[in-house]
């Protein structure tokens, strides 16, 4: 070995060290605070002059969008940590010393009112819309039945005026059938097929009836006792849902997003949401973008200065700064750049 090769890898030993001790030092304490606030100027200075489309672009986010909505795989795990949490929270002290008023503002309440009053078409559109759902018309018919139903049989109802059928039938739809096997049978068979004939006219009348009487001086009066019923309720449901049950939900709940991550609308519906993003805001510049959520040069500043001091200590506490520190400069201290410029020089 030349002693022209120990003296460059002496010097470069020495400039390593050095340098380690440097980046170190820049990192921590005031002189770290000063190079944070140096990035965020540099940052939103550059925010402020490049656009979107400018810094990625539309089928780079658009790959993005799909790897992490449909194409991550979500852990088994998953479901308990989300169900733990949840319980945790549902089950918190607070939620028994909080009233619904205490969350809710009342005026926020009336505003919410006001604003149902003034929508009359969406109001319209969704009480049709609530009327002539399948779901809604069969569950009125099989209320309307059970009603029927009960009325007839019950010991005060429709049979008890026929002479002598009280003796007959002492009050219950099964005594009934013992007694006169198939009666029960003929009239559910009847009443249902009269209530199927008849359940659009009755929705109908119904839908008109809602549409008619649900105006600004009703709304707010059943607005009102809403508010009253409920503004004192605190907001526990630990009562009302157990454990295991709540985890179930949220078990189901996974189950059908991972269903839905399997359809093709999903896949259409993320792709047409980005495209659409980049059609409105592509030459919008990084800094607008960020105010539309409220971030500014101050904010970003206020919000670094407040968490990267103490995740710097933190890193540099468990050795991992160091760590990366010493990776970066390694990489062009044994590197043939280095030796070159150091022949070169």
């Amino acid at each position: 070995m030349t002693d022209s090769s120990v003296s460059t890898d002496a010097l470069r030993e020495t400039l390593r060290e050095a340098h380690r001790a440097f980046e170190r030092a820049q990192w921590q304490g005031e002189a770290g605070r000063a190079r944070l606030a140096g990035i965020v100027d540099r940052v939103w200075d550059w925010a402020e002059t490049t656009t979107l489309s400018a810094c990625i672009d539309e089928q780079t986010v658009r790959e993005a969008a799909i790897r992490l909505s449909l194409d991550l795989e979500l852990p088994a795990s998953l479901a308990g940590v989300i169900g733990g949490v949840a319980d945790d929270l549902v089950r918190h002290e607070v939620n028994r010393q909080t009233r619904v008023r205490d969350v809710v503002d009342e005026s926020l309440f009336d505003d919410g009112v006001a604003l149902f009053v003034e929508l009359e078409e969406l109001r319209a559109r969704l009480i049709k819309r609530l009327l002539n759902s399948p779901v809604y018309t069969a569950l009125a018919s099989d209320v309307l039945y059970q009603g029927i139903k009960d009325y007839i049989f019950s010991d005060t109802g429709a049979l008890q005026s026929v002479p002598g059928m009280s003796r007959l039938i002492k009050g219950s739809s099964s005594a009934v059938s013992k007694r006169m096997p198939g009666l029960e049978a003929q009239v559910e068979k009847r009443v249902k097929a009269y209530i199927e004939a008849n359940t659009a006219k009755t929705l109908a009348r119904s839908q008109t009836l809602l549409l008619d009487s649900l105006d600004e001086r009703r709304i707010r009066a059943i607005a009102a006792e809403i508010w009253s019923a409920s503004a004192d309720e605190h907001l526990s449901i630990a009562g009302l849902i157990d454990r295991d049950e709540l985890q179930r939900l949220i078990d189901y709940g996974l189950a059908v997003w991972r269903s839905l991550r399997e359809t093709e609308y999903l896949g259409v519906m993320v792709e047409q949401g980005v495209a659409r993003f980049f059609a409105h805001h592509g030459q919008t510049t990084l800094a607008e973008l960020a105010a539309h959520v409220g971030l500014d040069r101050a904010t970003l500043a206020g919000e670094v200065e407040a968490l990267a001091p103490a995740i710097i200590e933190g890193l540099a506490e468990t050795g991992l700064l160091e760590l990366l520190i010493d990776d970066q400069i390694d990489a062009f201290y044994d590197s043939e750049a280095f030796a070159a410029a150091i022949s070169d020089a």
